[in-house]
């Protein structure tokens, strides 16, 4: 299988960084082919700056995400939720990347195309309150992802997991390894 981790922590320290780099490790270890695209060291411009009125002057980075997006079968994706979202770096990338004519199409104002339809895509997320309000509607960052994200392009997610009470007294060293072991186990 094609997969592609797309790693959306800025910080190159941080846990999800770490835990995106175990799941590389043993995804090619069990075969797969591996690639990564790593925010926390790209240099990649997130700032949509005229919306799709008109293209930046370098579509470079995006063109080249998108070409590792139509070659992969599965899109795993790390992340940390602040403020009930991804971190803004994440968020550019979504915008400049699953952009119209390549991830959907608008036919009318009432039919839309999906043209990443037969993709699917796993969610492996951390957050500093509870995991049971990112998951449900209240916290919408998993349903907004599931159905107006991915699913707005076609994409299925087919795995989802969240670690929450990060950076608090309640998470603890033998929780966070539990976690990778468990993101890692989810490897098809």
């Amino acid at each position: 299988m094609k997969l592609l981790i797309i790693q959306g922590h800025p910080d190159s320290q941080s846990f999800n960084h770490a835990n995106a780099v175990n799941y590389y490790e043993k995804a090619q270890a069990a075969g797969h082919e591996v690639k990564m695209i790593d925010l926390a060291e790209e240099d990649f411009n997130p700032n949509l700056e005229y919306g799709f009125r008109q293209h930046m002057e370098d579509e470079s980075k995006p063109n080249h995400y998108q070409e590792l997006i139509k070659e992969a079968d599965q899109l795993i994706f790390f992340f940390p939720t602040w403020w009930g979202a991804e971190p803004a770096m994440l968020k550019g990338f979504l915008d400049r990347t699953l952009t119209p004519h390549f991830a959907y199409h608008y036919q009318s104002a009432t039919k839309i195309d999906k043209l990443l339809t037969g993709k699917t895509a796993k969610l492996f997320i951390t957050s500093r309150g509870p995991a049971f309000f990112t998951k449900s509607i209240y916290g919408s960052v998993v349903y907004r992802w599931k159905h107006l994200v991915l699913g707005f392009c076609g994409i299925k997610v087919t795995k989802t997991l969240v670690l929450g009470n990060m950076n608090t007294q309640k998470s603890t060293e033998a929780q966070r390894k539990e976690f990778i072991e468990r993101c890692a186990a989810n490897i098809d």
